[in-house]
Order: structure tokens, then sequence, then C-alpha cells
């Protein structure tokens, strides 16, 4: 990474909204009670909205729709509201791309979230910050097409030619997009530990001390990839041998039915928020 031409986009960076920031401490406090939560939310009208498309959603919702706050953050619990409230903010802090499919993006972007946060549960590992990782994992993507699109639509053409595309990201701006990603987690004030999991996302076993929610990305985006082409039969198998590849001691038992269960949901997640 050339750190000059990195940092020297630093200025450019989307910062959290002060409202969104003091939500997200609302949210993340243990001792907030439903009422204190929904107060704080009304006063956002977009991210009200969102809470409440999401709880009506099929994954979440049941036969009665909702049509309050209050009754929103009761059926979506604490930690879905928490995430949820996360993702709202970055979505809503990053600028619109041109040449971007955003509806396509965020759903394969909670498709990864989903499946990171479940795998979390199963090689000791937080769930709510394997989550965010997974949210955050390709901001990078979106900033390049923010702070330059022609290179964005460069990098776009040379992947479509087979070419790789961090290599390719560092030749032409001295730097890739999970470097980039990473500086805005620093910079919105992650942990150190998911901060590595964004920067060591496609080779976890370089990052010292080993990263495993950089392993945990890896591992999500082959089940995004690969999961319908194996026999059902030999998914847990698979995924077994694919975790210890990663460097992840899992444990498998139930894994396959959840995340089969999953498939999809991500998107329709997305669409939700969208």
């Amino acid at each position: 990474m050339d750190s000059a031409a990195l940092l020297s986009r630093v200025d450019e960076l989307p910062r959290l909204p002060k409202a969104i920031s003091e939500l997200l401490e609302v949210v993340n406090d243990d001792n907030a009670t439903v009422k204190t939560i929904a107060t704080k939310l009304s006063r956002d009208p977009l991210i009200s909205a969102k809470v409440l498309r999401l709880a009506n959603c099929a994954y979440y919702g049941h036969s009665r729709e909702v049509g309050s706050i209050d009754e929103a953050v009761v059926r979506l619990g604490m930690q879905t509201l928490r995430t949820l409230v996360l993702a709202s903010a970055v979505m809503g802090a990053v600028p619109k791309c041109n040449g971007v499919d955003l509806a396509q993006f965020w759903g394969q972007t909670f498709e990864i979230a989903l499946y990171s946060q479940e795998m979390a549960k199963r090689c000791g590992v937080q769930p709510d910050e394997a989550f965010t990782c997974g949210i955050l994992h390709r901001i990078g993507d979106l900033l390049i097409a923010a702070i330059s699109p022609e290179d964005a639509e460069k990098i776009t053409e040379a992947v479509a030619q087979g070419k790789d595309k961090h290599a390719f990201e560092r030749e032409l701006l001295g730097y890739d997009s999970p470097d980039i990603g990473a500086l805005l987690a620093q910079n919105w004030k992650f942990t150190p530990a998911l901060v590595q999991g964004i920067l060591f996302q496609d080779h976890p076993k370089d990052s010292n001390p080993f990263s495993k929610l950089a392993a945990l990305l890896c591992l999500a985006h082959k089940v995004l990839a690969d999961w319908d082409t194996i026999e059902d039969d030999d998914k847990t198998s698979w995924l077994s041998q694919l975790a210890t590849k990663k460097g992840l001691k899992m444990e498998m038992g139930g894994l396959r039915v959840k995340l089969t269960d999953l498939r999809g949901v991500g998107f329709e997640i997305g669409k939700a928020l969208a």
C-alpha cells in the first residue's frame, strides 16, 4: 500500500453524522429502554421508515403488520436493531455512485454479513462484530467510485478482462479497496480487530495476529458463490474443509441448515433498506 497516496484522500472520506453517532450510542446501551430507543429513532424519519420496512419484511415479519416504531423495536430485538442502525448509517453516509447497482451491492453485502454473523457464533468471534465487518468490508469499492468514478470504471473493465482486481487497483491508485475501507473504519473509530478484518479480507493469514474476521469474510464469499453448486450431503464437509483451510476452527453442527435458511435473506433486507 502506498500510504502517502491513501492518506492524501482522508479528507474525502465521509463522516458519520452526529445524529447517527448518538443513535448508535443509544442502541448500544444495554440499559436503554424500548421507549428511549423508539423516541430517539422517531427523530430520524429516514431510519424510522427503514426500521418499519424491515420489521414488516418476510424474514422478520409475521401475519400482522406493525405500524409503530415501538412495535418494530420489540419485534426486531436489540441485536437486529443495532445492526440495522449501523447498516443504515453506512448506507446513508456514503455518497451515491454512478455506475454502481446499489441494490445488488447492498444485497450481496448483507448476505456476506449474515453468513459471517452466523459462522462467528461457532468459532469464538463476537457475532455483532462479524456482522459489522461484513457490512463495511466492501465500502472501499463505493468510496473509490465516489471519489474517482473514472478510475472505478477502469477497475471494472480490468476485472471484466480477467485481471486481478486488487493488484490493478494498487497499480492504478497506489492502494486497493480494502485499504481505503479499513481507513474509513479506523476514522469511524471501529475496533482495531475490525479494521484488520477489512484490510486482510482476501488474505487473512497475512494478518499478524491472525484475523478471524478476515477469514470469516473469505469463507462467507465462498458460501455466497458456491453453496448452491454443492450437493446437500456434501455441504458440511465442504464447509469444514474450507474453514480449516482459512485457519478457522468451527463447530459445524446445524450450520448447513442455518446457512441454507439464510440464502437470499440479505438481498431481501438490502431491498427493504434501499
